[in-house]
């Protein structure tokens, strides 16, 4: 399993925490593509972004499938032109 660095633009969406193992409970999804956000360093923050554009880079593991972000930095996108691309 090893992790590789990404850079991830999408909307954070909320997610049920009972529904996963790691105790995530907001992803960003970037064209169709879930990445959940692992809740340490600055992805705890994000549960505070819910419903906001979001540029977000770290470390991302498939586990199973299903995508985990580390997030080691993020900043707000206010002009979110980019998602009609």
């Amino acid at each position: 399993m090893s992790k590789s660095p990404v850079t991830v633009r999408g909307y954070v969406t909320s997610l049920p925490r009972s529904m996963d193992a790691h105790q995530a409970s907001v992803a960003i999804i970037q064209d169709g593509v879930e990445y959940r956000i692992l809740p340490r360093g600055a992805g705890v923050d994000l549960d505070d972004e819910v419903n906001v554009a979001v540029e977000a880079t770290g470390l991302v593991e498939d586990v199973d499938g299903t995508l985990y972000l580390a997030v080691r930095g993020y900043k707000a996108l206010e002009d979110a032109a980019w998602v009609d691309d």
